[in-house]
């Protein structure tokens, strides 16, 4: 049951929306299928190099859009792992 008493189950928007994880967790929700890694890097950074499976979606462009973000293809029910290194 959920904390508000309804009998609903909880959504992935009920969880914090912005948390640090560790390497290994990350690997395992990738491994899962349950996320999408997002590499926030500039494109050109991107291009250059990224890792395997990350799509790109910069900085920048999560800015300009005050947060408000959707990335196509990715389904709703999916955790999205951002990262820049």
């Amino acid at each position: 049951m959920a904390p508000d008493g309804n009998d609903r189950m909880a959504a992935p928007r009920d969880l914090p929306a912005v948390r640090q994880m560790s390497v290994a967790e990350a690997h395992a929700l990738l491994a899962s299928g349950g996320s999408v890694l997002v590499d926030t890097r500039s494109r050109n950074l991107f291009d250059n190099a990224h890792a395997t499976g990350a799509i790109s979606l910069p900085l920048s462009e999560i800015e300009a859009a005050h947060g408000a973000i959707t990335l196509d293809g990715v389904p709703p029910d999916r955790l999205i792992l951002l990262y820049c290194a």
